[in-house]
């Protein structure tokens, strides 16, 4: 049964869902995104493991307000931190998709002994792209395509038009924010408001640069995941990354994007699931 419930940290409450018993599996979503993301991560991982989803700060249905606070991964890291605690269950098995592997990944380097395991799924960690000559490449179309139109929406404070610049860009295909059914982009339409915080946010801030030396230090097992379908940029970080993590693995998830948990959840199931059950 998968239940409602909320985790107290710091000075707020971050809603969650819960399901299960075991050892404990905890998902962190992305940018346009909540905890219902994992809906199918919940109902397979939940026979075997104690599974937790949580929304971050300011993504529904936490408040979307800022509260003073501005929109950065140390926030969010912290956050992850004491979600961590308050469940009881470091160093965590954590499964980060986009922003949210970004953020369990600054968690895993400031936060040490909070994540034992780190499953991340295309974290958008765009300063390594400037690490290569194709990186800088995909890094100048990208801001082209998507950010700077993105940013430019935001402020001029039309959300609709920032969250579709956005999503396009992440899914590497422009118009694809107007195919989605009327369902799927009023639920996507929940978070732009987070969003835009995020792309208002100081850019060294929400997106700060990791050194080599950083992410060497996370001496953890790593699964680095890619969707088949996603942009180019994704996989250079990837390479990057795989270079990096003394313990890392990776995977393409067949006819998937960058929603690899939701396009192909069977395949994303099982190979998150031989890897949190390897030695």
């Amino acid at each position: 049964m998968i239940l409602g419930t909320s985790i107290r940290i710091r000075d707020t409450s971050l809603a969650a869902i819960e399901a299960g018993s075991g050892k404990a599996l905890l998902f962190v979503h992305g940018s346009l995104g909540s905890m219902r993301d994992f809906s199918a991560q919940l109902e397979h991982f939940s026979a075997s493991h104690r599974v937790v989803a949580y929304s971050r700060r300011f993504h529904p249905p936490n408040p979307s307000h800022q509260d003073g606070l501005p929109y950065t991964l140390a926030l969010y890291a912290g956050d992850m931190a004491g979600v961590i605690r308050a469940l009881g269950i470091a160093p965590a098995t954590v499964v980060g998709s986009s922003y949210g592997g970004y953020a369990a990944l600054f968690c895993a380097i400031h936060h040490p002994g909070s994540i034992g395991r780190l499953v991340l799924c295309e974290p958008p960690i765009l300063p390594m792209l400037t690490w290569s000559e194709e990186g800088s490449t995909c890094l100048r179309e990208f801001e082209k395509c998507a950010l700077a139109p993105a940013r430019a929406a935001f402020l001029a404070g039309d959300n609709a038009l920032g969250a579709g610049r956005f999503f396009d860009g992440v899914t590497g295909r422009n118009g694809m924010f107007t195919l989605l059914s009327p369902a799927a982009r009023e639920r996507l339409m929940e978070a732009a408001e987070a969003l835009r915080f995020e792309f208002l946010a100081p850019p060294d801030e929400y997106m700060p640069a990791f050194t080599r030396e950083e992410i060497r230090s996370v001496n953890l097992p790593v699964l680095l995941l890619k969707g088949e379908k996603s942009p180019r940029y994704f996989g250079v970080i990837a390479d990057e990354l795989e270079r990096l993590p003394p313990k890392s693995a990776r995977v393409l998830v067949p006819g998937a994007g960058h929603a690899m948990y939701a396009a192909n959840p069977a395949y994303f199931n099982k190979v998150v699931s031989e890897f949190i059950e390897s030695p």
